[in-house]
């Protein structure tokens, strides 16, 4: 599956990534990644744990761990903006 960039709380390292189905996936960056805004993104947007996606926009593995997938925008801009 892919996705878009939309929201990347750097703060906290986490993205949110919007799929072809208008729904969102908050996932943990577990490094030093450069994710930016509008990066193409595939993966198993919808799991939840860890998983390898790949940034196809900066070509690069990318180690996350998913929070939550199924989301609305708000409800994913949300939950970053209100983790510690």
């Amino acid at each position: 599956m892919r996705g878009v960039v939309v929201h990347h709380e750097r703060r906290t390292g986490y993205i949110v990534i919007r799929d072809s189905f208008d729904e969102f996936t908050v996932a943990e960056l577990l490094g030093g990644y450069d994710v930016e805004r509008g990066h193409v993104i595939s993966g198993n947007l919808h799991s939840l744990g860890g998983e390898t996606f790949f940034n196809e926009t900066g070509d690069e593995k990318l180690e996350v761990f998913v929070q939550r997938y199924g989301m609305s925008e708000h409800q994913s801009t949300h939950l970053i903006r209100n983790t510690r």
